[in-house]
């Protein structure tokens, strides 16, 4: 007859013979994975388990109590299973970790270990007999503190259980106050040992192996107080005079019981066949898994039987005391101990007592260690976070330290909490970085931050910085401007007077303002000077433009020029080779590239192959109203402004409120000598504080009427201006051989502007002007207004710094000629790498400069997309990073 199976909690009324006194042994302890959690393998005789089922967890409780009646032996046997069964902890792990805010593992683990500990206790007031199991051959430590642990929470809640047990009838009054029938005793079960005792013929040794373990296990227990002389008085009792150790010494391949079975099976059909097979089959089923290496004399059944036999006979006694103390043993009924057990597993499962609560925090050592640690590593940490702190610092400094502390709370912190902390302290440091100590951290329009703290107000401009991130309490912050500390020394529109300036933080500030205020102190500001075209309101709710999408404008100051009348030809500019300043010869500039690059102008032109290199003005009676009605220009917007500066990807019929370019003119051309260079101009180097002398050779085609305005071409060809002294002109007299042709000197000065004031002028798009001791010049303007190079933005400065400082292009200087002829100028500059946008002056038509003058385009001191502000490179880097494109210079002819 089988054993009947039942879980915890059991009905009473389901059992047959409830009046019978029953003996309770329970097996806890680890399993492999393969056993699926069975650990009562050893007693499958007895028991004749089904080891195929998968097991199923109370999703509640995390553990099952399963239990065997066996009526023949009158013994109730139970079995737990719980997370100490590795089959069971895999299964169950991913899904208990999904329910628990910590996904550490120490944390939930601890858990686990609280959830089996409470099941155990269930076993621990219920049964007379333990069997704990174990995989292997080797005593496991870790249950020194899982004891120890459950007899302080059971110390605890004695008086709670005897309440609990008060309200069974006919329960003793001595279990009552005990809260259990005895101080169960607890066995120990190895499954597996050495390979040199599993010699059946060995005896001997195994029971050696056995009592050494004995020794070893009693010593640890003994020294753990987890075992005293007084058995009630501990968890549980060892016996003084009996084995409490077995060692299996048979196979174990009754735990891969899949391949036991069909190995069994197999044997069944050698034996046998016919009916015979049946009673074999028979056997097997009726001793399942009993190993056939286990001896008679060795064997666990009759290890476990002398231990159930004494508590019929007598119970035990288990004190080891000088004088003899009385212990209390109970046998219950079946019925008495269906009672007890639904209590005590109700009680200890789903009770909430604050005594039974602390067995969490009694087995979660590993995060209490670390709750230490953490805890008294975190104020260093954060001292190393505050040392030598500034008043006020920015967000990166405050990461930088940041880091540092979290170096140091990585040094020493510990345990699953350290994330957690790790947290707090990010959360303590940014709060102390908060608490007045934040900078204002908006950029400048040059890259750097605002120094001074928090605060509302400031102005940012188009694209201008980043604003830090918002704060609830921004009403109480103090208003002012922002300042990053960082000054500047810049010339003002003509160069005539430095000033020291405020890093911008805004476009109106950078481009226009400073030099307005400038040119007050200097006088530049009564100047004559070329007005650029900006915003001219109509109305007084104007507002800045919307911009959604960016149209491309299409006008003369475009890349091409495609926009301009297919039938305005393009005036090219030639170089005579025979006027060349420099030391090579050469004639960078012809009519090829010229024809795509320059700016097209109103005037008609035509230019032969062999006078490529040559500026060719026909000379015709067209009307100029005419070519200007033949393009339409749309009137830009008066009730809406470009917010930030004009470029080619600006939306047309739109200008800004403020030019960042500035055109004057210093005076007549006589202001400049060659021999003397510029006298004042200030901050300019000395050896490089001149002009490059710039020859135009001018081919006049007069077709019907002769312009006035040119003086008459005498029998040697030559240019014959009346009445003045031709040693002062600009014009250098025409060769013989060429009637017709005139050289018109231009002198050109692109001049650089370092943070400090420095200033020199660039002879070459990667060289710096130099002139001789003599002030003599060797140079040309040829390389600088060649239609094929670009000049680039940046370059580095020749001062003298341990750092080489970057220079930015500020200034083009151009002394016109007293020549009939215009010098136009179309200045685009492209301060980034494509595909940053080209940013231009508005001028639908190339500036015309005035005849001999002397003429200073300042740019911008900084340039704003879209995007924000190029800023300039740290490092001297290609012209591609920021040029001022080729074909900026023109000629054309002064009209009637």
């Amino acid at each position: 007859m089988r054993p009947r199976k039942f879980k915890l909690p059991c009905d009473v009324d389901s059992f047959s013979q409830a009046d019978k006194k029953v003996v309770v042994v329970s097996v806890f302890g680890k399993s492999q994975f393969r056993a699926k959690g069975c650990k009562t393998d050893m007693l499958s005789s007895i028991l004749q388990l089904n080891l195929l089922d998968e097991p199923e967890m109370d999703q509640q409780s995390w553990c099952e109590i399963e239990g065997y009646y066996n009526p023949k032996e009158k013994t109730v046997y139970l079995h737990l299973k719980g997370f100490l069964d590795a089959h069971t902890l895999l299964t169950e792990y991913d899904k208990f970790t999904e329910k628990q805010d910590c996904k550490d593992f120490l944390s939930v683990w601890a858990h686990m270990r609280d959830k089996y500990a409470r099941a155990l206790l269930v076993l621990f007031h219920i049964s007379h007999v333990m069997v704990l199991t174990h995989p292997t051959h080797t005593f496991d430590y870790s249950y020194v503190h899982l004891f120890r642990a459950m007899d302080i929470v059971r110390q605890k809640i004695s008086p709670q259980l005897s309440d609990v047990l008060n309200s069974i009838h006919s329960l003793p009054k001595d279990w009552i106050s005990n809260v259990r029938p005895c101080s169960p005793r607890v066995l120990f079960y190895f499954e597996t040992c050495p390979a040199v005792f599993q010699d059946p013929e060995s005896e001997t040794n195994i029971k050696k192996l056995e009592h050494s373990l004995e020794d070893q296990i009693y010593h640890v227990l003994r020294k753990n107080r987890i075992v005293t002389n007084i058995s009630s008085n501990s968890l549980f009792a060892i016996p003084a005079n009996q084995e409490f150790v077995y060692v299996h010494t048979g196979s174990t391949d009754s735990r891969d019981m899949l391949g036991y079975m069909a190995k069994k099976l197999i044997q069944s059909c050698k034996t046998s066949s016919g009916g015979t097979t049946s009673r074999s089959l028979t056997s097997l089923d009726s001793n399942n898994i009993v190993d056939d290496s286990e001896t008679e004399t060795h064997s666990f059944r009759s290890f476990l039987q002398q231990h159930i036999n004494l508590a019929f006979a007598k119970g035990f006694d288990d004190n080891v005391s000088r004088h003899p103390i009385p212990t209390y043993f109970e046998i219950p009924t079946l019925n008495i101990f269906c009672q007890v057990a639904n209590k005590v597993f109700d009680y200890f499962i789903h009770g909430t007592d604050k005594e039974l609560s602390g067995l969490h925090n009694l087995l979660d050592t590993d995060v209490k260690f670390s709750k230490s640690r953490c805890s008294k590593v975190l104020p260093r940490a954060l001292q190393a976070y505050q040392e030598n702190l500034p008043q006020h610092y920015t967000r990166a400094y405050h990461e930088s330290k940041l880091a540092h502390a979290m170096a140091v709370f990585e040094m020493h912190a510990r345990g699953p909490l350290f994330e957690e902390f790790s947290e707090k302290l990010q959360a303590e440091c940014d709060k102390h970085w908060r608490a007045g100590r934040q900078m204002c951290e908006v950029l400048s329009l040059t890259g750097h931050p605002c120094t001074n703290p928090v605060h509302r107000g400031g102005s940012e401009g188009a694209g201008g910085g980043e604003q830090s991130e918002p704060r609830e309490d921004d009403s109480e912050l103090p208003v002012r401007e922002h300042c990053s500390g960082v000054r500047y020394v810049c010339a003002c529109n003509c160069g005539r007077i430095q000033g020291s300036r405020e890093d911008p933080f805004s476009l109106r500030q950078a481009n226009h303002d400073y030099f307005q205020m400038l040119a007050k102190q200097c006088g530049c500001a009564q100047l004559e000077s070329i007005q650029f075209p900006v915003f001219q309101p109509s109305t007084h709710n104007y507002r800045a433009a919307q911009l959604f999408s960016a149209t491309k404008r299409h006008d003369s100051f475009s890349r091409n020029g495609s926009s301009t009348p297919q039938d305005t030809q393009a005036c090219s500019l030639g170089v005579d080779t025979s006027n060349d300043y420099g030391s090579g010869g050469q004639s960078p500039a012809t009519s090829d590239p010229i024809e795509e690059d320059v700016p097209r102008l109103s005037n008609k032109t035509s230019l032969t192959p062999s006078d490529s290199h040559k500026v060719v003005i026909e000379v015709t009676n067209s009307d100029v109203e005419t070519s200007k009605d033949k393009s339409l220009v749309r009137q830009p917007s008066t009730t809406e402004y470009l917010p930030g500066m004009l470029h080619t990807e600006s939306p047309a019929g739109l200008l800004p409120q403020f030019s960042s370019w500035s055109l004057v003119c210093l005076g007549p051309s006589s202001l400049y000598s060659h021999n003397l260079g510029l006298q004042h101009q200030i901050g300019v180097f000395p050896t490089s504080a001149f002009l490059l002398p710039w020859d135009v050779t001018v081919r006049l085609e007069h077709q019907k009427e002769r312009n006035p305005l040119w003086p008459l071409v005498s029998d040697h060809g030559g240019y014959c201006p009346r009445g003045k002294n031709f040693q002062n002109m600009n014009v250098i007299r025409a060769r013989k051989s060429k009637g017709k042709e005139f050289v018109v000197k231009i002198f050109v000065g692109v001049e650089y502007e370092c943070p400090r004031g420095h200033r020199f002028m660039a002879s070459a798009p990667d060289k710096v002007l130099k002139a001789t001791g003599s002030g003599i010049v060797k140079d040309s303007g040829n390389k600088v207004t060649s239609s094929t190079a670009d000049m680039p933005l940046y370059f580095p400065c020749p001062c003298r710094q341990t750092k080489p400082l970057i220079a930015q292009l500020m200034r083009i200087h151009v002394v016109t000629p007293k020549a009939p002829v215009h010098v136009t100028l179309n200045p685009r500059v492209q301060p980034g790498p494509p595909p940053c946008p080209i940013f231009v002056t508005g001028c639908e038509e190339p500036i015309k400069l005035s005849q001999s003058a002397y003429w200073i385009l300042r740019l911008p001191y900084v340039y704003i997309g879209e995007k924000g502000p190029y800023l300039p490179p740290k490092e001297p880097m290609s012209p591609s990073h920021g040029r001022l494109l080729a074909g900026m210079y023109g000629i054309c002819e002064v009209m009637k």
